[in-house]
């Protein structure tokens, strides 16, 4: 997994067509970036299947990693289910065309009140346990990331320890997860949302001041980052190349 993941939610087909999503994926796979962020709830999702097509034609050298979003049981379900976790992550596999998830981005939603969403988790988390472990085992995914929702929700997961790490907005504007950060351990948490969708890049700072901001926090492994430029690509090419020579 790179230290810069590429997100794939803003790939609108209004910035660009397919050969130019293809040439930017492909430029971002030869400045480091080997890890891609999707999700079947996302628009773009379709678009990033096309694209990824022609990105092996194009270039036979590229063979990214895969970081996806998703939740079992979803806003629908009253409770946990292994066949669907499964089915979900089957579909992911064949939709992207890989035998392996570099990882996914776990969450348990729930139209209930937080407290009552934990109880819940807590009541099945053996068997969430479990089943990473077994999809681990057959090769299916190679780690699994927990998207907490809440820092309450992360307190409880981070306790019962059957994650690789999580998932957690971060940026000068969201910090609500910082205090619970320093309880990781080392290299096991995603950040997402690092300039906080612009906001004027949180008070005009650079894009590199802002991922530098990530990656002090020691707990910062990656960092999902939405390109959708070359010219964007470009200002952050210093920080990928510090981090290969890291």
């Amino acid at each position: 997994m790179s230290p810069i993941i590429f997100g794939s939610m803003r790939m609108t087909q209004d910035k660009g067509d397919k050969e130019y999503w293809a040439n930017l994926l492909i430029a971002s796979y030869h400045a480091g970036i080997d890890t891609i962020h999707s999700s079947v709830e996302y628009e773009t999702y379709p678009i990033l299947l096309s694209v990824l097509k022609l990105v092996a034609k194009l270039d036979s050298t590229v063979a990214f990693k895969h970081i996806v979003k998703l939740a079992e049981p979803h806003f629908s379900n009253s409770s946990y289910s292994s066949d669907r976790l499964e089915g979900k992550i089957q579909q992911y596999l064949d939709d992207l065309g890989v035998n392996q998830l570099e990882s996914v981005q776990w969450m348990w939603r729930s139209s209930l009140p937080d407290d009552h969403r934990i109880i819940s988790f807590v009541k099945q988390y053996k068997q969430i346990s479990d089943d990473i472990k077994t999809l681990k085992q057959d090769g299916l995914i190679k780690s699994a990331y927990c998207f907490p929702y809440s820092v309450a929700f992360m307190e409880k997961a981070l306790e019962l320890n059957i994650f690789d790490g999580f998932c957690v907005y971060r940026n000068p504007l969201e910090l609500d997860y910082d205090d619970i950060l320093k309880k990781c351990k080392d290299d096991t948490v995603i950040s997402i949302r690092p300039f906080f969708s612009s906001k004027e890049l949180i008070e005009n700072k650079s894009p590199i001041e802002l991922l530098n901001y990530n990656f002090l926090e020691p707990a910062i492994k990656s960092s999902i980052l939405s390109l959708s430029s070359l010219p964007q690509l470009n200002e952050i090419k210093d920080f990928l190349d510090a981090k290969k020579n890291f």
